[in-house]
């Protein structure tokens, strides 16, 4: 005959164990779309504003920032652009990547996987490009790994 408490406790261990498995399992990331501004290639004479915007309709985790970059000409350690990720209304910067490193008409991804959470009153993203002295205009593809956590 079994013991109708060891059977209980075994039922409890098996549900605890199920809700663990599923706390841990793998949540699929989203990519929301992004309003472009300005047209590829962005042009020099448009450094330090804003590329394009990304609606957040809900409180969102940050998993990485991911962009796709071509540098039409001159690029390098002292002609770069640096592409932020920033936050609206709190104008936080949570990412941010520089073409210094990469050579010019080279098609590059770059990534940022350090990324500042956005506040909970924060409710659409902006990709800032800025050029350091005189680098060819850049076209650029981003994508923000992210996970819902609010309404």
């Amino acid at each position: 005959m079994s013991d109708p408490n060891l059977i209980t406790q075994r039922q409890i261990q098996e549900l605890q164990d199920g809700h663990e498995r599923l706390r841990k399992a793998d949540t699929t990331a989203l990519y929301l779309p992004w309003a472009q501004r300005v047209l590829n290639p962005f042009p020099l004479a448009s450094s330090g504003a804003a590329w394009g915007d990304s609606s957040l309709p809900w409180e969102v985790y940050m998993l990485a920032f991911y962009i796709s970059v071509f540098v039409n000409g001159t690029n390098n350690g002292t002609n770069f652009w640096t592409i932020a990720l920033v936050a609206s209304p709190s104008s936080t910067t949570l990412a941010s990547v520089t073409t210094s490193a990469i050579s010019g008409s080279t098609f590059t991804r770059l990534s940022d996987v350090t990324i500042t959470q956005p506040s909970s009153t924060d409710n659409w993203l902006q990709l800032v490009l800025t050029a350091t002295l005189s680098p060819a205009a850049i076209f650029v593809t981003p994508a923000v790994a992210l996970l819902r956590i609010g309404n």
